[in-house]
């Protein structure tokens, strides 16, 4: 089974947030193999840098 991540924003211009989680399949798929992500705040449009970390909590042991 892959990694799980787990993808949040926070903007600081509104102050809205999401958060997502994704595969690291979906990840590479959507955003490419790169360590920081940047996204559009969908109240401002302001990009901002999401925080992806991997999702221990869902992997099986």
């Amino acid at each position: 089974m892959g990694k799980k991540y787990r993808i949040t924003t926070s903007c600081p211009q509104c102050g809205c947030g999401g958060e997502a989680e994704m595969s690291e399949e979906e990840l590479k798929k959507k955003h490419g193999d790169v360590p920081n992500i940047e996204l559009k705040c969908h109240e401002c449009m302001m990009v901002m840098e999401a925080d992806v970390k991997e999702d221990k909590g869902s992997s099986e042991s």
